[in-house]
C-alpha cells in the first residue's frame, strides 16, 4: 500500500486532503463531518473579529462546473468560534485555523485563539487586503509577533506579483495556500436575467474546476523562488487533479467546491485515488512525485520554426477526432486515414490532444 501520509512544518497529517476553509466547514459539525469523511487535517473558516453579515443567496452553480459565492468570513462571533474550534481540536487530526484580516485583527484574534485552543497552525487570508505588498507583508509580521505555531498565509489570484510577494513574506511565514477563489466575477440565467446571489449586483468569487490552471502556475510560481512548503487549492475534486498539484510542488491539497457539490467523503474519495494511483503506477508513496513536473522541464520539447504535424498511418484507425477539431484546414482522410496538408499546418498541438491512438506528433519540417 502506497504511503500518502506527509509532513508539513512538522505538522504530521495522515493524507494530503484537508478542506478549504470555506462554506464547507463553517461550524464544528461540518469540521467533524471532514474528519469522518477522511480529511488529512482540517482548515476552519476564517474568523475576524467582527462577525460576517452576508445576504442570501450566497452560493450558485456558475460556467464550466465552477461555483460563484459571495460568502466572506464566518458568521460566527469568536466566543462563538472557539467553543467550535475546541471540539474540532481533539477529534484526532491537526488543526489549521484560519483568520483575517488587519493587522491588528490577526495578531490579537492569533494570540487569543492560541492561548484558548492551541491549534497546530493559523492561515491567515489575504482576500480583503488589497493587492499592494506592503500591507500583506504587515498582516504577515503582526501575527508572526503574536503566535508560535506556524502560519501558512493564502494567496489571492489577483496579486499582480506573486513571485515578489513570496520572497517579501517569506521571514514571517512557514507555508503557503495558493490560491483563494477568483474575482469579483458575475454570472446568470439568461432566461431569468436577474442577479443570482445577494451581494451588490450578483457579483461573486468564481471556484472550482475553472480556477485549476490558475492554481497549478501559481503554486510553481511560488515553489520557483521560495524553498517553503505550498498548498495547493482550486478546482480539485478528484484524485488526479491532486496529484497533478503534488508534480507541480505541492506538498498538500485543500477542498472546497468538490465538497460543496459532493458532501464531505469527498475527502477520503480523493485520498483513496491518489492511493490508488500511486500503486497503480509503482510509486511506493506520495514523496516520489513530488515536484516531478519540475524535475521533466529539461525534457520539454520547442521547435525554432513552426513545426508539423505527423500522423502515423500504422496507428491512425480512421476516426476523424482530430479533423473535427482542425480549423486551419490541415488535416483530411487520405483512403482510411488522415493526411496532413502541410502548407496548412500551424503547428498548435491542439489536435493532437484528441487522438484515441496516440498517432499523432509534432515533428521539424
Amino acid at each position: 500500500m502506497a504511503d500518502i501520509s506527509v509532513e508539513i512544518n512538522r505538522i504530521k497529517f495522515k493524507n494530503p486532503v484537508m478542506p478549504a476553509a470555506g462554506p464547507n466547514v463553517r461550524n464544528a459539525r461540518m469540521m467533524l463531518a471532514a474528519i469522518d469523511g477522511g480529511a488529512g487535517g482540517i482548515v476552519s473558516k476564517t474568523v475576524s473579529i467582527k462577525p460576517a453579515d452576508d445576504k442570501r443567496p450566497t452560493i450558485r452553480k456558475a460556467i464550466c462546473r465552477g461555483l460563484v459565492n459571495s460568502e466572506t468570513w464566518s458568521e460566527l462571533p469568536i466566543e462563538k468560534m472557539l467553543v467550535e474550534l475546541a471540539e474540532v481540536k481533539n477529534a484526532g487530526v491537526p488543526l489549521i485555523v484560519s483568520i483575517g484580516y488587519k493587522p491588528g485583527e490577526v495578531a490579537k484574534l492569533g494570540e487569543l485563539i492560541e492561548n484558548e485552543i492551541a491549534p497546530d497552525g493559523f492561515e491567515f487570508s489575504t482576500h480583503y487586503t488589497g493587492k499592494s505588498i506592503e500591507p500583506l507583508v504587515e498582516v504577515a509580521r503582526s501575527l508572526r509577533s503574536a503566535v508560535e505555531a506556524p502560519i501558512w498565509m493564502k494567496i489571492s489570484p489577483n496579486t499582480p506579483d506573486i513571485e515578489a510577494l513570496a520572497i517579501a513574506v517569506s521571514e514571517y511565514v512557514d507555508a503557503f495556500v495558493a490560491i483563494n477563489s477568483f474575482g469579483p466575477v458575475l454570472d446568470f440565467d439568461i432566461e431569468n436575467p436577474i442577479p443570482e446571489l445577494g451581494s451588490d449586483y450578483g457579483q461573486g468569487w468564481l471556484s472550482g474546476p475553472p480556477i485549476l490552471p490558475i492554481a497549478l502556475r501559481i503554486v510553481y510560481q511560488i515553489l520557483s523562488v521560495r524553498d517553503k512548503p505550498v498548498i495547493g487549492v482550486g478546482g480539485i475534486s478528484k484524485g488526479v487533479d491532486a496529484i497533478k498539484f503534488i508534480m507541480a510542488g505541492a506538498s498538500a491539497v485543500q477542498v472546497c467546491s468538490a465538497a460543496i457539490r459532493s458532501g464531505h467523503s469527498v475527502y477520503g474519495k480523493i485520498a483513496a485515488e491518489i492511493g490508488d494511483w500511486l500503486e497503480t503506477h509503482g510509486y511506493s508513496s506520495i514523496e516520489k512525485i513530488g515536484g516531478l513536473y519540475k524535475k521533466r522541464l529539461g525534457e520539454q520539447r520547442t521547435f525554432d520554426r513552426i513545426p508539423v504535424m505527423s500522423i502515423d498511418p500504422e496507428k491512425c484507425i480512421g476516426c476523424k477526432a482530430c479533423i473535427e477539431r482542425g480549423i486551419q484546414g490541415a488535416i483530411y482522410m487520405k483512403n482510411e486515414t488522415a493526411a496532413v496538408i502541410a502548407e496548412n499546418c500551424i503547428g498548435c498541438g491542439f489536435c493532437q490532444d484528441f487522438c484515441p491512438q496516440s498517432a499523432m506528433q509534432l515533428m521539424d519540417r
